[in-house]
């Protein structure tokens, strides 16, 4: 009888010390994976205001070049609006009118300050954070973006590096140039008169005015692709 009274109490203390064991064990496994989830979602966490604050130098440099294109959209209208202007009146430059031929005669030679930047999207690329964005989609436009954007840079480097070499073929003709150094001073109807003798004048001025067809909307297909990205960028990582 006391050696049964006695195993009961040995066994009852072992389901309690077992039982206590499993509790402990049990709470330092939930400790050990909580403190793990947790280190993860700081780590989570962290890296996504990594993501967004990358994105934020991302998305200001593509407003940069956005106001690039643009400008540059708009000059290259308004050269191709000038040559259209004095080719119309190519054979009678006396009728066509004073102001419109001093706002437009001017081509300039100098290439236009307009540089594509891509800093902010090179560190991003080669920080390793562009894995950790949400949408796999994004990272695909924004590329595509940054792609585009270098085109119409390109695009426009081509129309101004072709009107410089035209313009300046035809000013480095011999009695084009005699005329200037004998006209310390000449309106704009006499320097055309001058170089519309030459058949580069009219062609200088057909390259520039058909170069690109309707640039409004080649440059315009660029500024939509930004303006998407930027949109889409603001409604990931608002």
């Amino acid at each position: 009888m006391k050696n049964e009274l006695k195993q009961i109490m040995l066994q009852s203390t072992f389901k309690r010390r077992m039982g206590d064991f499993i509790c402990n064990f049990t709470a330092v496994v939930l400790g050990i994976i909580l403190t793990f989830a947790g280190s993860d979602w700081i780590e989570a966490r962290k890296t996504d205001n990594e993501v967004k604050k990358a994105l934020f130098l991302v998305k200001n440099e593509m407003l940069i070049n956005r106001e690039y294109i643009k400008d540059m959209m708009v000059d290259e209208v308004f050269q191709q609006r000038g040559a259209l202007y004095l080719l119309q009146y190519k054979d009678s430059l006396s009728k066509a009118s004073p102001d419109s031929l001093e706002k437009y005669c001017n081509f300039d030679l100098a290439p236009q300050g307009f540089l594509y930047t891509n800093d902010a999207m090179e560190m991003f690329k080669t920080s390793s954070l562009m894995p950790a964005i949400k949408d796999k989609e994004l990272t695909t436009q924004i590329i595509k973006t940054y792609k585009d954007m270098n085109a119409a840079f390109v695009t426009f480097d081509d129309f101004t590096d072709t009107k410089i070499e035209y313009i300046r073929r035809l000013t480095e003709q011999a009695e084009a140039l005699d005329f200037f150094d004998k006209n310390g001073s000449y309106s704009p109807a006499e320097l055309w008169n001058i170089l519309f003798r030459f058949p580069g004048g009219v062609q200088a001025l057909r390259i520039i005015a058909d170069m690109h067809n309707h640039p409004e909307q080649i440059y315009g297909r660029y500024l939509k692709q930004i303006d998407e990205t930027v949109a889409a960028i603001d409604e990931i990582y608002k």
